[in-house]
């Protein structure tokens, strides 16, 4: 009890790997007290997960660890209670709950045991309640009778006393059968995965993902975007990912990952910009790309050609359909899945795991780190953020499957570049968002209109140069990885080369301009201080001349691409 008495003190401080020894230790015992109670091993399981999850909530309120077990047989009695008063009734008839048999026996052999089992469990059932409680804790998984004295707090030779009765009653034949029998029962490790599951070492999302190096000791590339990122992630963990390459970059070695590269070309993030009136914070949103909000997300999974998924929340889906697919995907599937929402605002994030039956979610977000946005949340020590209350946030979320096998790439990256044309000429989605070309031309006269800018406090500015910035950003980072794709799509497949290569030179002279565009306030950023330089009427028409120049970069990308198109 010693060693235990430690394991308690570290899940009272938050360690979840403690907590899950302690429900290995104690889940049998709990089961079998549960069904000493009920009669039923599929409704004892249930009281037992609740009594898990209750215990864990309430841990802390735990003075002395060494009386844990008979504070946590408590519990489970009380949930016991709760089933009881419900007059739950089981779905599955006593009778029909099956315990692996040995396959070696005949029809014949399989019922004779069926029917000693039932007559054993019977006779169980029947004994005193005393004999049948101490009877099921001591056979169940082997426990000692000081263990089972202390969790039903009753003296040794109390316990004794109880099982010599019992085995009287049963008859020396009838022990063994016993032995046998509930441990055909006694749950195993699937019962703490019912509780909780968490996939370890899903690769981290984030906005600093630049600022850290990989295992090789490469710094990686940034990845802003985040339903990309979100699904490179997922495709990483479960080995279905591109690799990735080794380049160098301003006299630095960088890691950058391919299935980004590629996500961000079929998605159309690397090609996108939407301008939405009146200083839209919205605007960088992925399902701005197109008229149907869900194409982007459709595109870039039907392009790893793997099954899906997308569940998004209305009056057919509710908190429990979402809590269901979760559980699934984790702990049937192995698969960490896409949320949008969860943590900080409407934007995708992944869940790697699940506690309390679902109550919280574990994953990465790229806002977690944030003040504004954590919290409610606690942190494991893999760096997991940790969410109850999870649903209210929740706008849809993602699940993939296993890979299909069907689609040509070349079709890939064909339907790709069309999709790119597309998106660059479309001058209007969703009735009010300027897209594209268009929206260069909306993101520059907005910067050159006076009156945004004249007579504004401190905070007004600085949300316009937010705004500004974020646009920034998604020409800075998606024309340089424009430029990665293009240059990929040469490499894997045969194509018009020259005009494909062409248009990947447009798109990294469109980034260089953004460069220019930050130098005129003191690099990238979101200060206060640069806030106040961008109100300056010089700079801002600067500023508006440098995304003109990109816009005319991006025509003539487009133009090429359409060159490639037709010869292609």
């Amino acid at each position: 009890m010693q060693d235990m008495k430690l394991i308690i003190k570290r899940a009272q401080e938050g360690d979840l790997y403690a907590f899950d020894a302690i429900i290995r230790r104690f889940r049998d015992m709990a089961v079998g007290y549960a069904y000493s109670i009920l009669g039923n091993f599929h409704l004892a399981e249930d009281a037992a997960q609740e009594a898990f999850v209750q215990a864990y909530r309430d841990l802390k309120k735990l003075r002395q660890p060494e009386a844990f077990p008979s504070w946590f047989r408590r519990i489970v009695f009380k949930y016991c209670d709760r089933i009881i008063r419900k007059k739950q009734k089981t779905t599955i008839p006593f009778d029909e709950i099956e315990v692996p048999s040995d396959p070696s026996a005949s029809p014949a052999e399989i019922v004779q045991k069926k029917e000693e089992r039932d007559i054993l469990l019977d006779k169980i059932r029947n004994l005193p309640e005393q004999e049948r409680v101490a009877t099921t804790l001591f056979y169940i998984n082997g426990y000692s009778i000081a263990e089972v004295g202390d969790f039903l707090e009753l003296p040794l030779g109390t316990i004794k006393g109880s099982l010599h009765s019992a085995r009287k009653k049963l008859k020396e034949r009838m022990v063994d059968m016993v032995k046998n029998t509930l441990k055909g029962y006694a749950p195993g490790d699937e019962f703490n995965a019912r509780i909780r599951r968490v996939l370890e070492e899903v690769p981290r999302i984030s906005y600093q993902l630049h600022q850290k190096k990989d295992k090789s000791g490469l710094q990686r590339c940034p990845e802003s975007m985040a339903f990309p990122s979100c699904l490179r992630s997922c495709l990483e963990y479960m080995n279905e990912d591109m690799g990735y390459k080794m380049i160098t970059v301003h006299n630095r070695k960088w890691r950058l990952d391919m299935t980004y590269v590629y996500l961000m070309g079929t998605t159309g993030s690397a090609f996108r910009l939407s301008w939405r009136p009146g200083w839209y914070l919205g605007n960088p949103d992925i399902t701005l790309i197109s008229e149907n909000r869900l194409t982007p997300y459709q595109r870039g999974l039907e392009s790893v050609d793997c099954d899906y998924e997308i569940i998004e929340k209305n009056e057919k889906h509710t908190e429990e359909d979402f809590r269901k697919r979760i559980i699934e995907s984790i702990q049937k599937f192995g698969r960490p899945l896409i949320g949008n929402g969860v943590v900080g605002p409407p934007v995708d994030c992944l869940i790697t795991g699940f506690d309390e039956e679902g109550d919280i979610l574990v994953g990465w977000s790229f806002f977690q780190g944030e003040k504004e946005f954590s919290s409610d949340l606690t942190f494991e020590s893999s760096g997991y953020f940790r969410k109850r209350n999870w649903y209210k946030d929740t706008h849809r979320i993602i699940l993939t499957g296993e890979k299909k096998g069907r689609l040509s790439l070349e079709g890939i990256y064909r339907n790709t570049l069309m999709w790119v044309l597309e998106i660059a000429r479309m001058p209007l989605v969703h009735g009010d968002c300027a897209s594209g070309l268009a929206a260069y031309e909306k993101w520059a006269g907005m910067i050159l209109t006076e009156e945004e800018f004249t007579g504004k406090k401190e905070k007004e500015l600085h949300h316009r140069y937010i705004v500004h910035q974020n646009a920034a950003g998604i020409i800075a980072e998606g024309r340089w990885y424009a430029y990665q794709f293009l240059q990929k799509l040469v490499q894997d497949v045969a194509c018009p080369e020259k005009d494909v290569l062409s248009a990947a030179e447009c798109y990294d002279a469109e980034h260089s301009l953004i460069w220019q565009l930050w130098g005129l306030v003191g690099g990238p950023g979101f200060s206060l201080k640069k806030a106040q330089l961008f109100k300056d009427k010089e700079i801002r028409k600067k500023t508006a001349d440098i995304i003109l120049k990109a816009r005319d970069q991006d025509q003539k990308a487009a133009d090429h691409l359409e060159r490639a198109l037709k010869n292609w």
